[in-house]
């Protein structure tokens, strides 16, 4: 991340804090993960597994954000995995690792922002550690603060 604005000085770096919203930043997580792709296919449903596995392309496809009707074309993956199998009952364990909920918080809503204590009403995991976790120098799956 480049921490210098346009005019050559230093960005202010702003702690999050239990109000701050996050979500996924996917062009973040594509910029520094090559294997994101991958990574997501991890959280298709067996339908959608068995038709990735099958093919390799990278297509994208048009999506409409239902709140704004705004049009933009995403990667036809990402847009399946976000509109059918994140929907699934199934989907979000309370189980798994603490980023991995998440993850799939964020997948499930439709990457629709969230603040630590929101997520944790979701997950039933404390706010503070979700902060602590999200807000560290590791960023997961492209979980990124709204800034």
């Amino acid at each position: 991340m480049n921490n210098i604005n346009e005019g050559g000085f230093a960005k202010p770096f702003i702690k999050p804090v239990l109000s701050t919203k996050f979500h996924i930043d996917f062009d973040w997580w594509k910029e520094n993960d090559s294997s994101w792709r991958l990574s997501l296919m991890g959280y298709l449903c067996d339908k959608h597994k068995k038709f990735f596995e099958s093919s390799n392309d990278n297509q994208l496809v048009d999506s409409v954000n239902s709140d704004t009707g705004e049009i933009i074309q995403v990667d036809q993956l990402q847009d399946i995995l976000i509109n059918h199998c994140a929907r699934n009952d199934d989907f979000i364990s309370g189980n798994g690792p603490l980023t991995d909920s998440v993850f799939r918080i964020f997948l499930s809503n439709g990457n629709t922002p969230l603040d630590s204590e929101e997520i944790s009403k979701l997950i039933n995991r404390p706010a503070e550690t979700i902060l602590k976790t999200l807000s560290g120098p590791r960023v997961y799956k492209g979980i990124r603060p709204i800034l």
